[in-house]
């Protein structure tokens, strides 16, 4: 099963390729990736994940969480 996380970050590409990675780093398997541009210095982005089990989810979204750059993590419902 997929889920989708949706993001905001405060400084564009950059910190959205630092979530990607974090993401693979820690071995979470990232199925799509999406970008809408806010502005010039705000962007939101998507993240879809498979999830194998609850907690990798739950785990994924505290990990996003810790990155200074990021903020309004929650979950998309498409």
């Amino acid at each position: 099963m997929c889920r989708t996380i949706s993001f905001k970050v405060s400084m564009g590409m950059d910190s959205a390729v630092r979530v990607l990675t974090t993401l693979r780093r820690k071995q979470f398997d990232v199925r799509g990736f999406s970008m809408v541009s806010l502005d010039d210095n705000n962007s939101e982005f998507k993240v879809t994940l498979e999830e194998k089990r609850q907690e990798s989810f739950d785990r994924a979204v505290l990990q996003m969480q810790k990155l200074v750059d990021v903020y309004d993590v929650l979950e998309a419902y498409i």
